[in-house]
């Protein structure tokens, strides 16, 4: 209060002071003199703001006079080619070429749409030269790329342009853009689907954060979506269905194979768990018709089928990816009416996922006992509510870990292996029909395929595979029969095919007390005993699909027939079938080991190395079986039988019969030429079979 008392005085008398001066001022009249100072100044003062509004007037003439003068254009010169003068003198010729300044009162032009993009890049950039434009792309790919790759979430419209780029007509643009989406999308997209938001989530009032992770990820899965339709429309053209098109340009046909490549590429990624996962699988299956003659199309169909391949054989725990494959590939052989290539069928022999099933396991899971009522534990309204929202949370967390139960997985594995059975035997029915038709080309690839998975079928499948195999067998005989000759490598494959699958099948349900009736499957022990002889001329018995060989020199086609199902070869089908009629089934007799021994030593002297070896250790154990009952195949000085033994093979038009070839009148006299063969194995093999048939070593 002090200080404001001190100060409010000092004012006082400042204004004192200054009021004692201006009366001075008035009584000796130096205030007029002041007054006209001031007066003189203001009047100076006016001049010079006069003289400055002059000097503006003067520089705005000026300026305008700099503009009417004539402007310097720039000039750009372009070296033409050199002309050559008639003194034989070389002239460079160089013109001048006007480039137009652009006005400075137009405002910038909002960016066009992408449809018009290559229009405006024409014009924009016709004055660039073709690897100029095509470093402009590249830089604005890569630069949208890298922001993607930097901030997804708040460049999620960089990842809309690229897309749109895409989608663009000009040939570069495009093609870059598909390739340049492969690896954004590979590090953008998780590893599980992106479900929808309910009605409730979206009505609900969520965070900053959380808005932006929705938003991104609706933006990343609406453009995925749309790439992926982009790559199914794409893929559609190929060479092989563009010949008699006039319509389809060589620029359609090489983006329908990039969209077709790019589709490989994100399903061996983890995009296999992402959305829109069948859409995907489509692309692919779709190229996998016939087998293409030009050799762009045949490196895709192969990358397709490798590709499809990898999926069956890395999706053995869950099946759900084998299910979805094996579901569209089945529907697109339905409706090509099996006009496909063979190698398309042998596509389910890469199925892992069945490989651990047992459909007739009868063992059943031990379920939890249904509690009575009095012994349920009260649990209030709150507490149900509460353990119900926890089960959905644990769901939601299986399906994002890709955990599927068990009883999913077996529920994918019956649907699988009922849906393969029904196309096997469609398949079969279609082939086995009078006329020959595409599903005939297919036969040998459903009876190796049913040779793996037909011994999981059930008994109402079992008589009707019986009776397409034993048609089928028929068929080939018949034809045979009439037409003379040897049979060929597809036909003894097919015949063998018929005699696994067929023993297969019945075994299967006799181990598991599934089959109420004897069948009687003598016919195929029968065909097999006619076609041994056969058999052993044939050069290709101990090959597969990956023996290196040469060409036949006297083959008429150009390519190297591989086999047409690349499993098993003869010989292994062979010694299967001989294993199942003799040790695992009760259609060996020791009547039958007699006419069968006989063959396969006919067999011996013809076959190749690896096949003889394996087949005196069969031999071998046949008559470890039936002991006394063969040995006097080696030996005749005790048992002399009545008749003659009916080769049958050297007698023109004459069917040979198990039953009546009279084996008991045969001797093995091929030991004597076995015991010179060129392998020691093979030698003495025999020879130890003949020692032990002798009945003094039986001591």
């Amino acid at each position: 209060m002090a200080k404001r008392k001190n100060s409010s005085k000092e004012i006082e008398k400042r204004k004192k002071l200054k009021q004692e001066e201006q009366d001075k001022l008035l009584s000796t009249g130096l205030f007029n003199q002041k007054q006209q100072i001031d007066q003189d100044n203001d009047e100076d003062d006016e001049e010079e703001q006069e003289q400055e509004q002059v000097n503006d007037n003067d520089w705005e003439n000026e300026e305008q006079d700099y503009e009417l003068t004539p402007r310097n254009v720039p000039k750009t010169v372009v070296e033409g080619l050199p002309i050559k003068t008639s003194d034989g003198k070389i002239e460079r010729v160089v013109r001048e070429i006007v480039k137009e300044e652009e006005p400075l009162e137009e405002e910038p032009v909002e960016e066009p749409p992408i449809e018009e993009e290559p229009v405006e890049e024409e014009d924009e950039d016709s004055h660039l030269s073709p690897l100029e434009r095509l470093n402009k792309i590249k830089e604005e790919i890569a630069e949208l790329a890298s922001k993607l790759m930097e901030d997804p979430e708040e460049n999620i419209s960089c990842l809309t342009r690229l897309r749109k780029m895409s989608e663009s007509k000009n040939i570069i643009t495009c093609q870059l853009s598909i390739m340049a989406l492969i690896p954004v999308f590979k590090s953008l997209a998780p590893s599980y689907r992106i479900r929808p938001l309910t009605d409730t989530e979206k009505r609900e009032k969520v965070g900053r954060d959380i808005i932006r992770l929705r938003n991104f990820e609706q933006g990343l899965l609406s453009n995925y979506i749309q790439y992926i339709t982009h790559l199914s429309n794409l893929a559609r053209t190929s060479y092989s269905n563009s010949i008699n098109n006039s319509k389809t340009t060589s620029h359609q046909v090489k983006l329908g194979s990039i969209a077709t490549k790019a589709a490989c590429e994100l399903c061996l990624s983890s995009l296999r768990y992402f959305n829109n996962r069948a859409e995907l699988f489509a692309i692919i299956i779709k190229r996998l018709n016939r087998k293409p003659s030009h050799e762009d199309d045949l490196k895709i169909f192969t990358k397709c089928l490798r590709v499809l391949e990898t999926l069956l054989k890395d999706d053995e725990e869950n099946g759900d990816i084998s299910f979805d494959i094996t579901r569209i590939l089945i529907k697109s052989i339905k409706d090509k009416k099996f006009r496909i290539d063979e190698s398309v069928l042998n596509i389910f022999l890469s199925l892992k996922i069945l490989e651990d099933f047992n459909p007739f396991d009868t063992n059943d899971r031990p379920q939890k006992p249904k509690l009575k009522k009095k012994d349920r534990v009260h649990i209030s309204k709150k507490e149900r509510k509460a353990r119900k929202e926890r089960k959905e949370i644990e769901e939601e967390l299986q399906k994002a870990q890709h955990a599927i139960t068990v009883e999913e997985r077996e529920k994918f594995q019956a649907q699988i292996l009922k849906s393969l059975l029904t196309l096997y035997l469609e398949i079969l029915k279609s082939g086995s029909s009078s006329t020959p038709n595409d599903a005939t080309l297919l036969t040998a690839s459903v009876l190796e395929g049913l040779s793996r998975f037909g011994q999981m079928a059930n008994f109402d499948l079992l008589g009707d595979f019986l009776e397409v195999l034993r048609e089928i067998m028929n068929d080939i005989i018949e034809d045979h029969n009439e037409e003379g000759g040897q049979y060929d490598g597809k036909q003894l494959r097919t015949i063998l095919l018929c005699i696994v699958t067929s023993f297969s099948l019945v075994l299967n349900h006799q181990s598991n007390g599934r089959l109420p009736m004897a069948i009687d499957l003598s016919k195929f022990v029968s065909n097999l005993y006619l076609i041994l002889a056969d058999l052993s001329l044939d050069c290709d018995l101990e090959f597969s699909h990956k023996s290196l060989r040469l060409l036949d020199p006297l083959s008429i086609s150009e390519q190297q027939e591989k086999p047409s199902v690349n499993v098993s070869t003869k010989s292994e089908l062979l010694l299967r079938c001989l294993d199942f009629i003799f040790f695992r089934s009760k259609n060996g007799s020791p009547f039958r080991a007699n006419s069968f021994i006989k063959r396969l030593y006919m067999l011996l002297l013809q076959s190749p190395e690896k096949t003889s070896m394996a087949s005196l250790k069969f031999v071998g154990k046949l008559l470890s079986r039936y002991d006394e009952s063969l040995k006097y195949l080696w030996n005749t000085d005790e048992i002399i039988s009545e008749g003659t033994y009916i080769l049958g093979i050297e007698q023109q038009d004459l069917e040979v019969e198990l039953e009546r070839c009279n084996s008991g009148a045969a001797t093995l006299w091929e030991n004597v030429l076995l015991d010179k063969h060129y392998c020691p194995v093979i030698r003495d093999g025999s020879r130890s079979l003949l020692k032990n048939s002798k009945p003094n070593d039986k001591r």
